[in-house]
This record gives C-alpha cells, sequence and structure tokens, in this order.
C-alpha cells in the first residue's frame, strides 16, 4: 500500500495551490497560514509538497530554537550552512531569495513565541519572502494579539476533518479499491477525521484481505476494524 497517496486529499489540494498562488503572485502581503488540528495531515502535506517542488524549503520549529536559531535553520534550508552571525544568516537568506523566489514553510509555528513571529514577519517585509506558518488552531490566538502580523496574512487555510471522499479517494490510489459509500462513510467516521487513523485502518484491512484471500474490501470487514457503530476507538 503506498501511504503516500494522501495527497488525493482536498486539504492537500488547497495546500498545494496556496503554493502556487504565492509564487506566481507577489502582492506585498504574502504571509499565509495552514490550521488544523493534529491528525489533519498538515506536515505529511508539507513534507510532500517540498519534495514536489524546488521553490519551497521547509522548517519544522523545535521548543530549543531562539529567533537567532530560526533564522539560522531557515539559512541552512536555503544554503545550506548555518553561521553563527546573525547578519551573515540573513545575508545567505537574501542571496538565496535573490537567487530564486521560495517560499519558506515553517511547521509546528504554533509553538513560537511572539518574537519569532516577528523574526519572520521580518524576512517577509525586508525580503519580500513568501513565508506561510503551520500549526494548530492556538497559532490564531497568537496572531490576534499582535496586529502587525495579523495585517500581513493575505492567505488562511484550515485543514478540515478526512471525509468521504477523502478517504474513498485513498482506497482507491492506495489499493485499487472502490468502496461503496457506506464503507467510506463508516471508516470516515472511525477515523474521527484524522488521516493517521484511514491510514491504520487501511493498513489492517490490507493486511486481513491478504491472510484470508479476499480481493475485495467487504462490508464485514469494514464492521470488524471500526466495531460495531464505527465510532473512533480510544
Amino acid at each position: 500500500m503506498r501511504e503516500d497517496v494522501f495527497i488525493t486529499t482536498q486539504n492537500y489540494t488547497k495546500f498545494e495551490a496556496l503554493c502556487q498562488d504565492l509564487l506566481n503572485t507577489s502582492l506585498g502581503l504574502e504571509m499565509a497560514i495552514v490550521v488544523g488540528s493534529s491528525g489533519r495531515g498538515k506536515s505529511m502535506s508539507a513534507e510532500r509538497i517540498i519534495t514536489m517542488n524546488q521553490n519551497t524549503v521547509l522548517v519544522r520549529f523545535q521548543d530549543r530554537f531562539t529567533h537567532v536559531g530560526l533564522i539560522r535553520e531557515i539559512g541552512f534550508m536555503l544554503g545550506g550552512t548555518r553561521p553563527r552571525s546573525t547578519d551573515r544568516c540573513f545575508e545567505i537568506i537574501q542571496n538565496e531569495l535573490a537567487y530564486r523566489r521560495r517560499i519558506i514553510l515553517v511547521d509546528e509555528a504554533d509553538r513560537m513565541s511572539l518574537r519569532h513571529f516577528n523574526t519572520l514577519r521580518d524576512l517577509h517585509d525586508v525580503l519580500k519572502a513568501p513565508i506561510v506558518m503551520i500549526g494548530e488552531e492556538s497559532i490564531l490566538t497568537q496572531l490576534e494579539r499582535e496586529r502587525r502580523l495579523k495585517s500581513r496574512v493575505a492567505y488562511e487555510i484550515r485543514f478540515e476533518p478526512i471525509g468521504q471522499v477523502d478517504v474513498a479517494a485513498f482506497y482507491r490510489a492506495a489499493m485499487n479499491q472502490g468502496l461503496t459509500t457506506k464503507q467510506a462513510v463508516t471508516l470516515a467516521r472511525h477515523s474521527g477525521g484524522d488521516f493517521r487513523r484511514v491510514i491504520n485502518d487501511a493498513i489492517q484491512i490490507e493486511r486481513t484481505m491478504k491472510a484470508s484471500g479476499l480481493r475485495d474490501v467487504t462490508d464485514e470487514l469494514v464492521k470488524e476494524i471500526c466495531g460495531e457503530n464505527g465510532s473512533p476507538s480510544a
């Protein structure tokens, strides 16, 4: 089974379209946020995007990063080096972006402090760099506290819970299985909107099919994996 075909989800399609818009237009307001609860596929989508689009780089924020550490990490992703000097890091980022316009994706951005946010704002303002901040819903509260930041966010995408259409598309692409509407609804409900649960259920279903010699997903198999009511397991 190919797990990377989560790109069939509507959430990924919106994210990919956002990146294309940021690369193709220059309006002076090129900060964006991608927000959603854990398990919606935000990080997986970001990782897929950077493998498919050479004009994007991804930095995963870590609690150990100072604001200077964040600049160094961005410099490394763009230029392959982490100078200790803030000015030198900034110069590397500036040179790389002048050579080729790229989007800076920052994952786990909801864990950042106000100083980290303002560091990204400075990069955006001075270098005209498109920046996408990815995180859970708390990022919205943090941005509301700083009007100068909020006013620069031109795009906002919400990753919605994984639904019936996403589940059906995933099974078709990953396992070459056409689910019935009932099966897709049950599996979507069992996932609780979490894409990781969709993948885990699919792995169990695939293993059971191989062990029992089944060629198609059956209602009985879906019922076995999801339980009687199809509600998310603990």
